[in-house]
Formats: C-alpha cells, sequence, structure tokens
C-alpha cells in the first residue's frame, strides 16, 4: 500500500512490496519474509495473479488521482511539512514521491545455512516520479538506517545532516546508496552489500521486537543536510518509520535461532528412539567448565558413569561411602592428590606417590627404578617394607629428613654392616653377639652387654684404651665426669642487692673442653659457659678452663662487695623534654610545632599539624646521658604516649628511632616504633634487641620524628627511661 509524505504539493512517494518466488535465508528474527515464503508455496498460482491484478489496478487509480490534482491546482509550491514543534528534520520534498507499491523483500545473498558467516542481504526496489506522475531519472542518494523507534527526533542527526550514531534508539547499522532511475524510475539496491547488516540473532529482544527502518533521498551531490525524511504516518506524529515485522506463518521456521538439524558446528542434534542421541550427533566435547550428573540431587545411593554397554566400566561416587569406585584399573599419567585412596588390589605407580595423610597398606607397596614414595604423614602397613627387593649390589638407604639437613640408615653392600649417619641413642640395653665397632665417642645412659669383642678407635671419656696394660695391681678402667672438679658453695648467710639470703650450700660440676664461669646469686653456685649475668645480680667466683680431661686453668674472679645493693631508676621527661632539640630533615617540613596540653586529662603534649596535602614531617631529638653507676635497662627501656587527630597513618604518624651509646641505631622490640596513629592516648612500650652498646656516662639520642597533613594534627605526651644502677657506698 502507498506510504505518502505529508507535503502539500501533490507529489508523492510509494514504497512497493514486490514477491520473489525463491527460498529465503535462515533469518528467522526477520519473521515476515520467512511468512512470505510460506504463503507462497502454499498458494494457488490463480490467488497470486490475482494479486498482482489488483497491484495494478491499484497503480491505475493512483495515476489518475494525481492526473485529478493536476488539473485542479497547476501551480503548487515547494515546501516541507513538518510534524509537531519537535520536528525539525525535513519531509520528504512534495515534488518527489515514491507511486506504486513498494517492495521490501528480506534474502541473503548468496542462500547460506546457519552456520555460515556470508552477511544477509535485503533487497529494496523502489519507482522514483515527479509531480506530474513521470519518472524521475536523475541520480539521487538514498540513504538507509535501522532505529529500535518509529519515532523521529531531532538530535537522530546532527547539524552536519550526519546520522548520530550515539543517539539511544539508533539500531547500530546505515547505508547509503547514489541510484539513476531507469526509464520508468525504477532502481534497486540491496542493503547491507557495502555495510554489513547487525547480527540480528544478537540484538536484545526490546530492540529486535521493535526494529524500524528509516529511509531519506536528497539529490545526489548536494549537502548531507538536504536530505528528507520518507514519512511512513504524516498524521501521527510518533509514527516516522516503517516497521520490520513478523507474519503468523513465521513463527513455524523450521530453523531456530538460525540453527538447523546436523551434526556440524552450531547445528541442533535430534534425539533418536529411546530419547538417546545417535551417534552421529553425540557432540565430541563441551567447553563449559562443570557437567552435573543427579543436578537435581535425587540421588539416594549412586550416581554413576558409565563407559561402553557389554564393557559396563564404571565410574561411580558412593553416597555411603562417600568416595569414588572404578570398577576397573586405574593408570594415572599425571599427578593424584586427595584425602583419601581406597584400593582393593594392586596400587603401582611409575612416577612419584606423594600421600598427604596416614597411608594404610593391607598388601605390598612396589615402587619402580628411579620413583619415589613421599609422604608428608603417616605410613602405616600391616605387612613388610623391603628395601632393595630386588638384592641389587648396591647400598641399601633410609633417609630421614630432606635434602638440606638428611640423616641416613644404611646397609652397606660391600661391607655387609649397617651404618648411621648421626648418633645413636640407646635408652634399654645394648647387645651386640658379635663385634661392636665404636669410631668415635660413645655415651651409654644405661647397661652394655657385650657377649664379643668391644673395639673403640677413638676415646672412652678422655682416657685412651689402647694405653691401658695388665699390672700386678689388677688396674682397670675407670671412668669420671668431666674434668674432675667439683665446686661447692658451703652453708651460709649472703648478701646481695642488699638482701640477705640464707643459702643451705651446693656443688657444681664442672664440664670438660669449655671454659666455665662459676659466680654465686641467690639460688646458690651457678655455671655458665658464656661469662657472667649482666641481668641479675651476682658475685662472680671464678673461671675455669678444662681440657682433655684434665683442668687447665682456674683465675679467681672474686671482688668482694661488687654486687651488694642495684636499684631501678625511672626518668620522666614531660613536653617541652630537657635538653631536647628540633630539626627538619630538608625536605617536607612545613607545618607548626606548639607545646599545648589538654585539661581534661591534665597532659602536657607536643602538637605538630600541617595543612599541605602532603605528608610534611619534623624532628624532636632527646639526649640523655646515662649515669656513671648504669648497669643495664630495665624490663621495659622506655614507653612513649603518643595521640593523632586520626587513626589512619597516611594522614599522621610518628616514627622512633634510637641511638645506642656509640652511635649505631639501636634494634628496637615490643610495639611498632613506625607508623604510630591513634584517636586515644595511648602508651607505646619499647625493648632492645640485638647488642646495642650502652656504656655508662654515655649518651643516648631519641628521635622523635612527627608527620602530619590536611590539618590532621600528632601529638606526643609523656616519655619515661628505666634503667638499673649501683647504689654508691
Amino acid at each position: 500500500m502507498p506510504i505518502r509524505n505529508a507535503a502539500t504539493s501533490g507529489t508523492e512517494v510509494v514504497c512497493v512490496y514486490r514477491l520473489y518466488l525463491f527460498k529465503l535465508p535462515d533469518v528467522s528474527l526477520l519473521g515476515t519474509l520467512r511468512g512470505m515464503e510460506i504463503f507462497l508455496q502454499k498458494t494457488d498460482i490463480l490467488l497470486l495473479l490475482i494479486g498482482f491484478l489488483l497491484i495494478v489496478i491499484g497503480m491505475i487509480i493512483r495515476w489518475w488521482q494525481a492526473k485529478r490534482r493536476r488539473d485542479r491546482k497547476n501551480n503548487w509550491k515547494i515546501s516541507s511539512l513538518y510534524k509537531g514543534k519537535k520536528k525539525t528534520r525535513r519531509r520528504f520534498p512534495l515534488w518527489f514521491h515514491l507511486v506504486g507499491i513498494g517492495v521490501l523483500v528480506i534474502l541473503c545473498v548468496p542462500l547460506t545455512h546457519a552456520a555460515s558467516s556470508v552477511p544477509q542481504r535485503i533487497v529494496y526496489n523502489g519507482h522514483l516520479l515527479n509531480a506530474g506522475g513521470e519518472a524521475i531519472t536523475t541520480s539521487h542518494t538514498v540513504r538507509f538506517s535501522l532505529w529500535s523507534s518509529a519515532d523521529f527526533v531531532t538530535s537522530d542527526v546532527s547539524g552536519t545532516g550526519a546520522i548520530n550514531t550515539t543517539a539511544a534508539t539508533y539500531a547500530d547499522w546505515k547505508e547509503a546508496f547514489t541510484v539513476t532511475p531507469n526509464a520508468q524510475g525504477y532502481f534497486t539496491v540491496t542493503l547491507g552489500s557495502a555495510e554489513a547488516l547487525p547480527d540480528f540473532a544478537a540484538l536484545a529482544p526490546s530492540v529486535l521486537n521493535n526494529l524500524h527502518l528509516q529511509i531519506e533521498v536528497k539529490a545526489a551531490g548536494s549537502d548531507a543536510t538536504a536530505y528528507e525524511l520518507l514519512d511512513v504516518d504524516s498524521a501521527d506524529t510518533a509514527v516516522d518509520r516503517a516497521p520490520l515485522s513478523s507474519v503468523p506463518n513465521a513463527l513455524n521456521a523450521d530453523l531456530l535461532d538460525q540453527r538447523d538439524i546436523g551434526t556440524g558446528s552450531g547445528s541442533i542434534p535430534l534425539l533418536g528412539d529411546g530419547g538417546l542421541l545417535p551417534t552421529s550427533t553425540i557432540p565430541g566435547a563441551t567447553n563449559l567448565e562443570t557437567f552435573t550428573l543427579d543436578s537435581d540431587g535425587t540421588a539416594a545411593d549412586k550416581i554413576s558413569l558409565q563407559f561402553g554397554g557389554s564393557l559396563a566400566k564404571t565410574i561411580t561416587y558412593d553416597i555411603g561411602l562417600d568416595a569414588f569406585v572404578f570398577n576397573a584399573g586405574i593408570e594415572v599419567q599425571g599427578t593424584v592428590s586427595g584425602s583419601v585412596l581406597h584400593a582393593e588390589q594392586e596400587l603401582t605407580s611409575s612416577g612419584t606417590l606423594v600421600v598427604e595423610g596416614t597411608t594404610q597398606m593391607h598388601g605390598a607397596l612396589t615402587i619402580a627404578d628411579g620413583a619415589g614414595l613421599a609422604a608428608s604423614g603417616d605410613l602405616l602397613t600391616n605387612g613388610n617394607i623391603t628395601v632393595n627387593s630386588d638384592n641389587g649390589a648396591a647400598d641399601a638407604v633410609l633417609t630421614f629428613g630432606n635434602d638440606a639437613g638428611a640423616e641416613t640408615v644404611k646397609f652397606l653392600d660391600a661391607e655387609g654392616r649397617f651404618e648411621f649417619s648421626d648418633d645413636v641413642h640407646v635408652t634399654e640395653n645394648l647387645t651386640a653377639s658379635g663385634s661392636l665397632t665404636v669410631e668415635g665417642q660413645t655415651t651409654l645412659k644405661s647397661n652394655a652387654s657385650v657377649d664379643g669383642n668391644l673395639t673403640v678407635t677413638g676415646l672412652i671419656n678422655g682416657v685412651d684404651i689402647t694405653q691401658i696394660t695388665s699390672s700386678a695391681d689388677n688396674s682397670h678402667l675407670k671412668v669420671s665426669t668431666g674434668a674432675g672438679l667439683s665446686v661447692s658453695v658451703a652453708r651460709g648467710d649472703y648478701r646481695l642487692g642488699g638482701n640477705v639470703t640464707q643459702f643451705a650450700g651446693s656443688t657444681v660440676v664442672v664440664p670438660d673442653d669449655v671454659t666455665s664461669y662459676l659466680f654465686f646469686t641467690s639460688t646458690g653456685v651457678t655455671i655458665s659457659p658464656v661469662g657472667f649475668p649482666a641481668d641479675r645480680m651476682n658475685i662472680p667466683l671464678a673461671a675455669v678452663v678444662s681440657s682433655g680431661g684434665k683442668v687447665v686453668s682456674v683465675t679467681d674472679r672474686r671482688v668482694f662487695n661488687s654486687d651488694d645493693s642495684e636499684r631501678t631508676v625511672t626518668r620522666t621527661f614531660e613536653p617541652m623534654y630537657e635538653g631536647s632539640a628540633f630539626e627538619g630533615d630538608g625536605s617536607e617540613n612545613v607545618g607548626q610545632l606548639i607545646v599545648d596540653h589538654s585539661g581534661a586529662t591534665l597532659r602536657n603534649f607536643y602538637q605538630w599539624e600541617s595543612t599541605r596535602g602532603t605528608l610534611q614531617d619534623y624532628d624532636i631529638l632527646l639526649r640523655v646521658a646515662l649515669p656513671e653507676d648504669f648497669v643495664r635497662w630495665a624490663a621495659t627501656p622506655f614507653t612513649l604516649d603518643y595521640r593523632s587527630g586520626s587513626a589512619d597513618a597516611n594522614l599522621n604518624q610518628a616514627d622512633i628511632t634510637v641511638y645506642d651509646t656509640a652511635g649505631a641505631e639501636a634494634t628496637l622490640s615490643g610495639d611498632s616504633a613506625q607508623d604510630l596513629a591513634n584517636t586515644s592516648w595511648t602508651t607505646a612500650s619499647f625493648g632492645f634487641a640485638g647488642a646495642p652498646t650502652w656504656a655508662a656516662s654515655g649518651e643516648v639520642v631519641i628521635r622523635i620524628k612527627v608527620s602530619s597533613k590536611d590539618g590532621s594534627p600528632m601529638q606526643i605526651g609523656r616519655l619515661t627511661l628505666r634503667y638499673v644502677e649501683v647504689l654508691s657506698e
């Protein structure tokens, strides 16, 4: 039927739909044409001829109406009609009119199956006539575009006349053709021949179900602003484009979403007898990560995957056992891992068998040549474990530990004996029915019974066995302890740290091959191989050096009244710290440092604040002199109180550094000394790790770096030092 322009010039443009009698391509989304194809296949040829006759009659009537209008008005003006105030796009000119019945036939050229990648095509036939009904044969440009709305709005084109591809209803396709109609005014274009049509199968249903074709015409060579819209309904301001609609018969298309029955890629398999997939249509694989059996969870006993009919080999998940069951052997070419591996028959591994839990073997475990058995848990067996079962001429080795610290038990094939790579400790009797050879020192903490020979190539408690000979007085081997030196402290009262200790007396034995330091504490006489203690009160006694079972030297180290009394000193520094200084490190030091106090807590504090957008810092340095009677730091050497405007260390923070009396940075222990930040007053406690130098009368430097940005302040309060000193007489 004609689609008229709303212009008043009397010219008209008519779009004619022409039906083609050939199979349309698989474009199920454009159901209108599929319906046409089915209609033509089922309609009598006579009805088709009648349809064409009606079309011809309609064209004659249209020509007669145009002639009458020309007779009534011979001087119409050329103008354009705008549909309402919202329309700024010109409509198709009154001196142009599409006459006849436009033919819109959608087909793919060439014909392909759904799986083909050849683009789709739309054949559009048009007939151009002037206001006098005469054919237009001059060159014109026709522009087509797809939209998800029937309504044209001004923003759908730019100021230059171009299609606005960012418009909300633009369906991502446009194409323009410059055509020269034939002598009768007819022309034909193939939409999609230059710009591929969109993939209709990929379009959202909301777009696909509301797809419209927009057609515009201008004289060839003129600017894009000369394009004028073909308005399909001049009486309705909301309907400007032609819809692409389906017909009822298209719902019965023999393809589904461009897919056909077959065995190729993208084809639809067809179930055969018994609801089974024929072998020819079973897919070879799936690109999904999960394939689920018993997805509805109704299986109560077992879930199986079977291989072969008469073969009937299965992989079954036994719900009651909570385990997989294979009814045939398993060969694994890669890695097998899991918590429980149950094999009723033989378990063979040609590679490494790694067991992370407990392994129970009720039969034999065979490990092939070159393979390994690694277990991070226990290995339990009710049978035997045989090493080197083929009796090959090689040492059999049991290794304990890893490569970095492995110890071994070897059976040396050539020597015919066992060899332990480390000490052997026997808690009960050690019995040898043959020769017992000891190449190094041997310690037995229980009885040793030797029915044969005892051969010692080294020493026993420092005595060379080879130097012992028979004598008239029947001398024999005697074993002593260490160097044979015992040190005793008599019972009595002892004064340590100003306190009197009633001591009952004790005896200690000096070990061999070491320098021992003897000292007296409140618990009695004590031996240390590292020196006299610095962390508790003591009276040094002596330093004893022993070697080879003998005492080499004894040095008297007694210093009377040297440790009569100690005390712990606590020094508290309130802002402003006595002996403190302030400095910046040369960059990022913009801010304000003040001393203030909190009336609520009666607390003095330093406050550093900067309004810069990056962290600005400043240093508070406290130099403290240790007394000449300094002995050591107390258990908690020092504490520091702090508070900040934010708990985020990126906005404010404090960092603590301590330098020992040698000027070296000391390693701090206890609380973190970096990035301190908390909105409540917090006390951080610090100790010292490593081996810093602390000399009496020396100076300790404590550096407190405070940082702030964006007006978030950092506050530092009381600092407390604690150390031990000797009371002067």
